[in-house]
């Protein structure tokens, strides 16, 4: 991300486990990881073990998306403003793959506006002892 010119920063990382695969899990972290670097201009990132669960945080600085368009950023090929984005790569499926991919192995995924601006993405995973 960063030979892109996206700054991707690692906040806290607790070692923490799931039941997930390997590969799945790696590509719905990319696409998320991708997508706060690419529309938020850069990312943290954080990792922390609560109460038997694995709760994944990316945070950016970015717009945000408006709150009436928040459910529908999962669905394939969602542009939250077509005119803003029609320069930057990609078909607007990452978050339609992420999604799928942390609900399969029973994640669940949530977005919210941070206060001041930017969007957090947070998955949660059961943790595995």
């Amino acid at each position: 991300m960063t030979a892109l010119g996206h700054a991707v920063s690692i906040d806290h990382l607790d070692h923490v486990s799931v039941k997930a695969g390997a590969l799945g899990l790696r590509r719905a972290l990319r696409n998320l990881i991708v997508n706060a670097a690419t529309h938020g201009k850069g990312c943290s990132v954080s990792l922390t073990g609560q109460g038997g669960r694995a709760v994944l945080t990316i945070a950016d600085c970015g717009p945000g998306i408006p709150p009436d368009l928040l459910n529908k950023a999962f669905e394939p090929f969602f542009r939250v403003d077509p005119a803003r984005t029609q320069f930057l790569p990609g078909a607007e499926l990452g978050l339609a793959i992420a999604k799928e991919i942390i609900e399969r192995y029973g994640g669940t995924i949530r977005l919210e506006n941070r206060q001041g601006g930017g969007l957090v993405q947070t998955v949660v995973f059961g943790a595995v002892s």
